[in-house]
């Protein structure tokens, strides 16, 4: 079972505690969570464990908000998600967290059962795409294989050892792959994947 990596960051050392009892308490193991004081130290630990989930305090007042560590994080991160603690949950706050794609965001102080609430939905949505979260959730059932997928009718075709060309440049077609209904391909002397749309079929 692969790990689901957790990073807290806030510079209360019980709220990290209960953080950590309340993920644990929905089946992720406890050394797959980790904590942190500040966004820079949240920066810097991400660095080493690239958390799928980040719940951050705003740190409105440090020299790296919350906001700024979260911004930083998805550069790195495209697949990251995150959730927004804060005392000062303004209009203009709200509004950039939303566009940043808070999950939630949750105005302190709040209640044990206020965090339960959010986390548990934020967990349901994301499980939907992750199977590693989705099969914690309630409810869950596993996605059906639903066979070959599919690749729009105009698609060229393409098979390992074709000759083609990039770029004006003869290449051999070493792989072919399929990712999210896209066709690309790996080539002989070319680093990295093709789209197949960029190649000359010979």
């Amino acid at each position: 079972m692969s790990a689901v990596r957790f990073l807290v960051a806030d510079s209360s050392p019980a709220l990290h505690t209960f953080a950590r009892k309340m993920i644990v308490g929905y089946g992720f193991e406890a050394n797959w969570i980790h904590t942190a004081a500040s966004a820079e130290s949240a920066l810097a630990l991400a660095s080493d464990i690239a958390p799928h989930f980040v719940l951050t305090d705003c740190f409105s007042r440090e020299a790296t908000t919350g906001l700024q560590l979260v911004e930083t994080l998805r550069a790195r991160l495209p697949g990251l998600r995150w959730a927004l603690m804060s005392m000062e949950l303004s209009n203009a706050l709200g509004s950039r967290a939303a566009t940043l794609g808070a999950m939630f965001q949750l105005r302190k102080p709040f209640t044990a059962p206020d965090m339960q609430t959010a986390m548990g939905k934020a967990l349901e949505t994301w499980g939907q795409e992750f199977d590693e979260v989705g099969r914690r959730m309630p409810g869950y059932r596993r996605p059906r294989y639903s066979g070959a997928p599919h690749l729009p009718s105009n698609t060229p075709t393409f098979k390992a050892g074709d000759l083609v060309e990039y770029n004006g440049v003869r290449q051999t077609v070493k792989s072919v792959i399929i990712s999210r209904g896209e066709l690309s391909v790996q080539l002989s002397d070319y680093p990295g994947v093709v789209s197949v749309h960029k190649l000359f079929k010979y």
